[in-house]
């Protein structure tokens, strides 16, 4: 009897310990203002299922609720956890009260899913998140990592982001707002990223300031009205879609919808010598495609993903004209320049751009084609990506611009301008690094190569003759974007190599 006693008291304490558990790993913790009642929550995919019940509560006191999945991930083509949650909540706080509040979310198993049908609301919905690890994972901007030193890198591009969004300083270096080219590269996009890794909401407010401008310059087709025809590498819609994780503005779904039917007119698949081809255009409709599926989960987005990633494998892995199979999407100089040649080139800089979408896509869905188009631009580049300065540069190492493979006369280079590529082509080659340890490959030269190209972008800032007290020059203030949209990964890559290979 005793025994049996003793049996049943270890089950029931087993349980309420798993209970226990259970109640801390479903819930969270985050502060807002005692005024706002009206709360959007990024997530973090694999984390609140769409059958879920939230609970709000108040120093114990549970509030009445009303939630609203807004978005969810696409896992598997099926959305079944939540990307985006509205809360909206009935206070029973005292109204006086100035200081903020924390709320603590719940998230209990339910039969039913969670609201979808998007709630109006006269004000807008305040942002908030539990750490800033939390909003990294739910913008997909990088994985977890302990003691992650991003300094190195916010703080030369905190210079830089200081001077690109200050009207009043681009004004007087002959960028007003209206002059198109600047905003190439998605600067809203980079401010975003920045806020995320410093967790300041300057950097929010800015982003939100250069999108409300960005918005405000396309028209209803989607077209960037500041440029006079229209041109595809206009259309930038990862900053969008982070300034809708970051919002629930519900003026972004039509934008990104009509950016993706602007897209098609892109022909993905390179089929003639003589037909305009680069990876920067491949890579802006891949990145249209990609946000439109994110925020929708469009099968036609889907299926337009799929045509862009299988007609890179196919220029990679099966060239034409019996090219030699190097690791990089190949097409000729004509295509590319527009002007006569017809050798093969690849610009590992571009490229760089191109592999941001697919690095984005892999993460959202382990897609072994982007993977294996990842490896190989890790392959190309210090066999065809790079050359060499003279002594005047202490014979650095470069990425090229432009690439030939069979024609050295039809490479574009400037010892002077390529180094303005360091941080976005390290990048890419830390994504390559990223797959290849996956596949245990040895990576001990591209390794060196990256850790070269990562040094000289920390250095990038210390060589600026032109850096002031709280900003720094950079122009074309298009090269902020270029710099830093495609590199937010760059010291967790940085870190995870240097982890990995001890």
């Amino acid at each position: 009897m005793n025994n049996f006693i003793t049996i049943n008291f270890f089950i029931i304490c087993l349980c309420i310990v798993s209970s226990t558990v259970l109640s801390q790993e479903n819930s969270i913790k985050f502060a807002a203002p005692a005024d706002k009642k009206i709360f959007v929550l990024p997530v973090p995919n694999n984390k609140i299922p769409l059958q879920s019940e939230i609970i709000i509560t108040v120093n114990g006191i549970k509030l009445n609720n009303k939630a609203t999945a807004l978005t969810q991930w696409t896992n598997d083509n099926e959305a079944t956890f939540i990307r985006l949650l509205q809360i909206n909540v009935n206070k029973q706080n005292d109204q006086n009260q100035k200081e903020n509040i924390t709320y603590r979310l719940q998230w209990l198993p339910a039969k039913k899913e969670i609201n979808t049908q998007i709630i109006k609301n006269k004000n807008s919905p305040h942002l908030v998140y539990p750490s800033a690890q939390w909003l990294a994972e739910s913008i997909l901007l990088h994985p977890k990592i302990t003691q992650l030193d991003t300094s190195w890198y916010t703080s030369q591009k905190t210079l830089y982001a200081n001077f690109v969004t200050n009207d009043l300083l681009l004004k007087q270096h002959k960028y007003p707002p209206a002059r198109a080219s600047q905003w190439l590269f998605d600067r809203p996009r980079s401010i975003f990223q920045l806020f995320i890794l410093t967790n300041t909401s300057k950097w929010l407010n800015q982003g939100k300031r250069l999108t409300e401008f960005y918005l405000s310059n396309l028209d209803e087709q989607g077209t960037f009205t500041l440029k006079k025809q229209f041109d595809l590498k206009y259309l930038m819609p990862n900053g969008l879609l982070y300034f809708y994780l970051l919002t629930g503005d519900n003026r972004i779904k039509p934008v990104l919808k009509a950016f993706f039917e602007q897209s098609l007119n892109w022909q993905a698949t390179y089929k003639s010598n003589y037909q305009f081809w680069t990876e920067r255009h491949q890579a802006a409709a891949l990145n249209i495609a990609i946000t439109y599926w994110e925020i929708s989960g469009s099968p036609q987005a889907k299926n337009r993903i799929d045509e862009i990633i299988d007609a890179t494998v196919q220029m990679t892995f099966n060239p034409k004209n019996e090219w030699q199979i190097i690791g990089c999407p190949q097409h000729t100089y004509k295509s590319h320049e527009g002007k006569a040649g017809n050798s093969p080139v690849c610009s590992p800089w571009m490229m760089a751009l191109l592999g941001d979408g697919l690095w984005r896509y892999y993460r959202l869905t382990h897609d072994k084609r982007s993977a294996a188009l990842l490896n190989a631009f890790g392959d190309f580049m210090p066999k065809y990506g790079i050359h060499f300065a003279d002594k005047r540069l202490n014979n650095q190492v470069l990425p090229l611009y432009l690439s030939s493979m069979d024609n050295k006369l039809l490479e574009i280079k400037n010892q002077w301008t390529d180094g303005q590529h360091s941080c976005d082509v390290a990048s890419l080659i830390g994504k390559s690094l990223y797959i290849k340890r996956k596949t245990n490959e040895d990576t001990f030269l591209l390794q060196e190569l990256f850790n070269v190209f990562v040094q000289q972008c920390k250095d990038m800032s210390l060589k600026n003759k032109y850096n002031k007290k709280d900003y720094a020059l950079m122009l074309p203030p298009r090269r902020f974007g270029w710099t830093y949209s495609t590199t937010s990964d760059l010291p967790w890559l940085t870190s995870w190599l240097n982890d990995s290979a001890d």
